[in-house]
């Protein structure tokens, strides 16, 4: 095998690696978006629902006040909680968006050495 044709199988190897991951990069940047959108609706549906037992404080007497101040305060830290884990999402997001840049960029990269290596090895063959 020639010099120029092992670099070129090299180069496709390289590309091809690098497209896979990009796949990958790709599918955990939407796993980590899916999840933090999930997220991001759990923390604002406990929100809406502490609001709404917070609200209902002046209809409420007796047993009804004491189990509805048990379920506003419990309602409370699970959106504290939620919000935090949605928090978290969004940065894991960002970071697994800014990875799928990263790996786009270095599969454009791997492919445009790959065309220089295919123009170089051409050129070399009109002069020969």
């Amino acid at each position: 095998m020639t010099p120029e044709r092992k670099k070129l199988k090299r180069a496709q190897l390289i590309q091809r690696v690098r497209t896979v991951e990009r796949m990958q990069s790709a599918a955990a940047a939407s796993e980590a978006e899916a999840t933090r959108t999930r997220l991001s609706g759990v923390a604002e549906r406990t929100r809406t629902l502490a609001a709404h037992y917070a609200q209902r404080a002046d209809d409420m007497v007796g047993a009804d006040l004491r189990s509805g101040k048990a379920m506003r305060d419990q309602l409370q830290k699970l959106s504290e909680v939620s919000s935090r884990q949605a928090e978290e999402a969004e940065l894991q997001s960002q970071t697994r968006r800014e990875a799928f840049a990263q790996s786009d960029m270095r599969l454009r990269k791997a492919e445009e050495g790959t065309r220089e290596l295919v123009r170089s090895i051409v050129a070399g063959l009109e002069k020969g």
